[in-house]
């Protein structure tokens, strides 16, 4: 068989395995979401945020404003042919299905290019489509039967998940923000040199798309992309100003959006409270949840931390990676000093931008990985290691995901 035909045919066996495994894990969260909407009205079984979303769908007055419109709109549009649990559990499954079919171009692009002239047996897209479905069940590390490390008072309050089932507009938003990542990540490696129109506003409507879903994961790339982008100013001596200007026209919409959707929520007449806002302290919020926040640290991020230990000239060189991180201390930043006043206070909403920021050094942590293997780069008892640790967060993401799948509550874990 010629190698032409060989490629055909594995492309085709990567194309059938990753359509039977987006089916079956579409089904897998359609039924979570589904569950969680008809037993909204209850603590004890499927707890979730979603009795609110599904007000706003149905139009009636509720106790939050929700100004990021993408899931509502959708999830109207599937009223109009059923109920609203249906309608609300369409939306959120085709919105996180689709972030599985995002992260998957850039997974296959990146093994493939990692993989060169050297062959893998034809199973190059299998293992872009491991990494990929992996990526949306890992978890924070916890100990079994309910076994409590010092100062850990719950296994995923004050520790976190990159995926946290519970929360419906977390997960719808993931397609838009992982296409803004990435391609912020490619255009920082060019926009000093030169102007790609067509990407920049590519990046500039994904960055709108995933504002307009949940504005959280906005925040750190925001935070992150001023701060990356004033430095290199500083360094040029604002020789680079033209360049830069032109990149930050793609951020005026999601600016207007921003002002728009704060103004609702943070003002101080708004839903969050008489004296609505943020504030600022010292891990005023985070210590709510957990009594040891560096331990919490390290069970949220003990492989990504571990690949840096092993991978820190990495930081230098490639951008994707060095920018992961960035994003990853601006969302630690913001979520310990920062809280919303009022009855949000306890919320703890500014710690949906740490999973944010958790879920991409988790992907680009995963990405080195994937390269020192494919090209056997690096002692084997290392990458044995890293491999086994990524497997424990899986492991322990697939006894969250089924905890959580079989109707039990996040806050009791």
């Amino acid at each position: 068989m010629s190698t032409e035909k060989q490629n055909r045919r594995a492309n085709c066996i990567t194309w059938i395995v990753f359509a039977v495994c987006l089916a079956a894990y579409s089904a897998l969260m359609y039924r979570l979401f589904y569950q969680q909407a008809v037993h909204c009205g209850t603590r004890e079984l499927y707890f979730s945020d979603i009795k609110a979303y599904l007000e706003t769908i149905l139009g009636v007055e509720c106790d939050y404003d929700f100004p990021y419109p993408v899931f509502f709109w959708l999830g109207r549009f599937f009223l109009l042919f059923t109920n609203v649990a249906v309608a609300a559990s369409l939306a959120a499954s085709l919105l996180n299905s689709l972030g599985i079919a995002v992260l998957f171009y850039y997974m296959e692009r990146a093994v493939r290019e990692y993989q060169g002239k050297d062959d893998l047996g034809g199973c190059t897209g299998l293992f872009a489509v491991f990494l990929t479905f992996g990526m949306f069940f890992v978890s924070m590390l916890y100990l079994p039967g309910g076994v409590r490390l010092p100062g850990i008072t719950n296994s995923y309050l004050g520790v976190f998940t990159p995926n946290p089932y519970h929360n419906i507009t977390y997960m719808a938003t993931r397609p838009f923000a992982i296409l803004a990542f990435f391609l912020f990540a490619r255009i920082l490696d060019y926009y000093e040199d030169r102007t790609d129109i067509r990407e920049f506003l590519w990046f500039g409507f994904s960055l709108l798309l995933t504002t307009m879903t949940k504005p959280s994961y906005t925040l750190i790339l925001v935070s992150t992309a001023g701060l990356v982008m004033l430095w290199r100013l500083f360094r040029g001596k604002w020789k680079n100003f033209k360049r830069s200007f032109y990149l930050g026209l793609a951020f005026v919409p999601t600016f207007m959006d921003l002002l728009y959707q704060f103004g609702g929520v943070f003002g101080r007449n708004s839903q969050a409270g008489e004296y609505g806002g943020i504030g600022i302290g010292i891990g005023s919020v985070w210590k709510l949840y957990t009594n040891n926040i560096p331990l919490a640290v390290v069970l949220a991020l003990g492989f990504p931390l571990l690949v840096l230990v092993l991978h820190g000239r990495e930081i230098k060189n490639n951008t994707l990676y060095r920018f992961s991180w960035a994003q990853l201390i601006v969302s630690v930043l913001e979520f310990f000093l920062l809280y919303e006043n009022g009855r949000r206070f306890s919320d703890a909403n500014f710690s949906w931008g740490y999973m944010h920021g958790i879920f991409f050094v988790f992907v680009t942590s995963l990405m080195l990985l994937a390269r020192d293997t494919v090209r056997k780069q690096g002692k084997r008892y290392l990458l044995w290691a890293q491999w086994a640790l990524y497997a424990l967060h899986l492991a322990c993401g697939a006894g969250y995901f089924l905890y959580i799948w079989s109707g039990n509550g996040f806050h009791e874990f």
